[in-house]
């Protein structure tokens, strides 16, 4: 995967889940205690995003699944599972906590062989 740092943020997040396991997420799914995701406000559901703890280093990769928070200056919520990926017995332990949230786009398909400017296939004789 490539990183696409412009929209890189380090700021607060929370834990979102147990009163709303049963809900569905704005991207269709039903939360539950084992759903990966985050909530982001701006960012395309579906989206794929790093998120590292700068503390402990623990890196993950999941997708934008809902929509929100809506609470104080956080810059997204995490799922019970998502925060439990990170190292986290649960969303009470994870509290709010600085993460840095880095979307990620996912490598084009290598081209094939023939593709690529000045190689052509070995087919027959050569010239």
């Amino acid at each position: 995967m490539v990183e696409a740092t412009p929209f890189a943020v380090i700021g607060p997040t929370s834990s979102y889940g147990p009163g709303l396991y049963g809900n569905k997420t704005a991207s269709g799914q039903v939360l539950t205690p084992t759903t990966p995701g985050i909530a982001h406000r701006t960012l395309p559901l579906g989206s794929d995003v790093r998120l590292t703890d700068p503390r402990t280093k623990k890196s993950v990769v999941t997708k934008v699944i809902d929509r929100g928070p809506y609470v104080g200056d956080r810059q997204a919520d995490l799922t019970t599972q998502t925060t439990r990926d990170l190292g986290f017995k649960d969303y009470k332990q994870y509290g709010v906590r600085d993460i840095d949230v880095t979307p990620v786009s996912r490598k084009a398909a290598q081209p094939k062989i023939d593709q690529v400017k000045g190689k052509r296939p070995i087919i027959g004789l050569p010239d």
